[in-house]
C-alpha cells in the first residue's frame, strides 16, 4: 500500500504542475501559496559563473584569493559557492590552498568577520618555508579568513613528510603554524634515515 502511494506521489504532482502552466497560473505564484515552499525558498541578488575574487591586506598585499565555478550571492548576506579554490597567503606568497565541492560565505559585506564554511571533499595543501608539503582531508571545514584559522569537527587525515595522523577535530593557527588535534588521535612518525 506504501509502496503504490510513494510511486503515485510524483504522478500528482507532474499533474498538478501541468494543470497550473496550462491555467495560466505561473510556478512563482504555486510555490507562493504552498507553506513549505514559501519557506525553502531563498532570494538571490546575483548569479556569477568563473568568479575570481581577490582580497588585499591594509599593507596592499595579498591576503587570500577565491576562485570558483560559480557563485550566488543572497539577499540574507551569504554567498555560495560551487567547487571553491582558497589560496591563503602568508609574507606575499601562497601557503596554503583549500579546494572543496561547496562553500558558504557568511556576512560577506563585513570585512570584520569573513568565515567560510566548506563541505564535500576538503583538501587543504600546505608548503612550509623549507618546501615540505603538508595535506590535509576532511569532509567540513570552517575558515576564519582574518584570524588565519581552520577548524573542524569531523574527521581528518593529516599527511606530511614522515607523518601520518587522523582525529575527530582540529584547530589550526596558521599565523602561529599549529596544529591540535581534539579526539581520536591515531598516526605513526617515520624517523628519517641518513
Amino acid at each position: 500500500m506504501h509502496k503504490s502511494i510513494i510511486l503515485l506521489l510524483p504522478v500528482f504532482i507532474a499533474i498538478a504542475l501541468v494543470i497550473t502552466i496550462f491555467s495560466g497560473e505561473s510556478l512563482s505564484i504555486l510555490m507562493g501559496n504552498h507553506q513549505r515552499f514559501a519557506e525553502i525558498e531563498l532570494e538571490y541578488e546575483s548569479f556569477s559563473e568563473g568568479i575570481n575574487t581577490i582580497l588585499y591586506n591594509d599593507d596592499g598585499s595579498i591576503n587570500y584569493t577565491l576562485r570558483a565555478e560559480a557563485q550566488i550571492q543572497f539577499t540574507d548576506n551569504h554567498l555560495e559557492v560551487e567547487k571553491p579554490f582558497i589560496k591563503l597567503f602568508q609574507n606575499g606568497e601562497s601557503r596554503w590552498n583549500i579546494v572543496a565541492d561547496k562553500g558558504t560565505v557568511s556576512n560577506f559585506n563585513q570585512a570584520e568577520q569573513k568565515i567560510v564554511e566548506l563541505t564535500g571533499d576538503v583538501e587543504i595543501f600546505g608548503l612550509d618555508a623549507r618546501g615540505n608539503k603538508t595535506k590535509m582531508s576532511t569532509e567540513y571545514l570552517e575558515i576564519d579568513l582574518n584570524n588565519e584559522t581552520l577548524k573542524t569537527n569531523r574527521s581528518i587525515q593529516l599527511i606530511a613528510p614522515n607523518l601520518q595522523q587522523s582525529s575527530e577535530g582540529m584547530f589550526a593557527s596558521l599565523k602561529a603554524d599549529e596544529i591540535i588535534f581534539y579526539d581520536e588521535i591515531r598516526g605513526f612518525y617515520e624517523n628519517e634515515h641518513n
